[in-house]
């Protein structure tokens, strides 16, 4: 009976240890399992990682560009987060033309095709795209982004695909090289660190030299003898004058001014240099043509070359002149509207004389002027 029971006794001690020997070896194969399911779903690390921002002043609003690649891609369901440094950038008013989400078709960050967005929750294949304090989050209904593509998003004034967005992220109040803002794409992850600091902007100087250059191609011309049977045209080129009309001399205008200039012309008609009584009449602000026998000095001209060029209506006409300055007043000849390359004026002068126009030698000195309207 001793034995008996003794050996009973064993007998139920083998068969514990079986069990627990079995628990074990169970307890193991879950516990393997279970690993190897930890590693299926442990997240990847989202790649080329970038924000390009419009301005890294401290306390500024700037816009953002982010791209990133997706090693395992988002499934329905899933979002897009973004989380800035809190304190630190400032989210502003929320708005959905602020936001563009867009994907390429490979890895690589080029050929954006925008997708669907709205302000809170998914719908179908429309993003939904919410705020809370410094998280931004680009939620998906059914849309899905497969495994290694790039994925963009804009936020700011350079978001158009839902509207004309504005920069609504304002930088930290104080420059860091350390504002790490951390991005999560379903189940892959991943930072940037941005370097906020006092002023981004280089100002540069320069000076453009106001400029007007005036050039007279000739300050002496003729008209020779005068008489009652023909008008006379000046020449430069001829000391007896000419019998038809001819380009007595030119004026040239350059200017960098933004306004233009203004020529004007002073000085007194033909004067007898016997005595200063006797003129030849001048033909006055109201153009006219030219006539035998009459006491006639004028003025017309042509401008050719530069921008901008108005001659006064007094000298502009083909076939008649004008002239109404005086040696002590001035009238306006030409103007130009705007900066210019060279303008040249071609002046041609006539003269007629009556059966009683008195004797004697006559001069007229005339004063051209060029003023820049910077």
């Amino acid at each position: 009976m001793r034995d008996s029971s003794f050996f009973h006794c064993l007998q139920i001690r083998n068969t514990a240890v079986a069990k627990i020997s079995s628990l074990v070896t169970i307890l193991s194969i879950v516990v393997g399992v279970s690993i190897v399911h930890v590693e299926l779903v442990h997240a990847a690390a989202l790649s080329s990682i970038s924000d390009t921002q419009s301005s890294l002043k401290v306390n500024t609003l700037s816009d953002h560009t982010f791209q990133f690649v997706t090693p395992t891609g988002i499934s329905a369901g899933q979002a897009i987060s973004i989380t800035f440094p809190f304190p630190g950038y400032a989210t502003g008013t929320f708005a959905i033309a602020n936001f563009d989400l867009a994907t390429s078709t490979s890895a690589t960050c080029s050929g954006f095709t925008d997708a669907l967005v709205q302000s809170g929750a998914a719908s179908g294949l429309t993003w939904g795209i919410t705020q809370a304090t410094a998280t931004i989050y680009i939620t998906s209904g059914t849309a899905t982004i497969p495994a290694n593509r790039c994925v963009q998003i804009e936020i700011g004034s350079n978001a158009t695909s839902s509207g004309t967005g504005v920069s609504q992220i304002t930088n930290p109040t104080t420059a860091s090289s350390s504002a790490i803002i951390l991005l999560r794409a379903g189940s892959d992850n991943g930072s940037i660190t941005q370097n906020i600091i006092t002023d981004d902007t280089v100002v540069i100087s320069a000076t453009v030299a106001q400029s007007i250059t005036f050039t007279i191609s000739t300050t002496t011309i003729y008209f020779g003898n005068l008489g009652v049977g023909g008008a006379k045209f000046a020449s430069s080129t001829n000391p007896l004058g000419d019998s038809s009309e001819t380009i007595a001399h030119t004026l040239g205008v350059t200017t960098n001014a933004a306004s233009g200039y203004t020529l004007t012309l002073r000085g007194q008609t033909l004067t007898s240099q016997q005595n200063a009584s006797n003129t030849i009449s001048a033909m006055g602000a109201t153009a006219a043509s030219s006539t035998i026998g009459t006491e006639q000095f004028g003025i017309r001209a042509s401008s050719t070359g530069g921008t901008g060029a108005t001659i006064d209506p007094t000298f502009i006409f083909a076939t008649s002149y004008g002239f109404s300055a005086t040696a002590t007043t001035s009238e306006t000849f030409a103007t130009g509207s705007s900066a210019t390359t060279l303008t040249t004026y071609h002046l041609r002068y006539v003269a007629n004389v009556s059966g009683v126009t008195e004797a004697g030698t006559y001069v007229a000195s005339l004063v051209y002027v060029a003023t820049a309207n910077f």
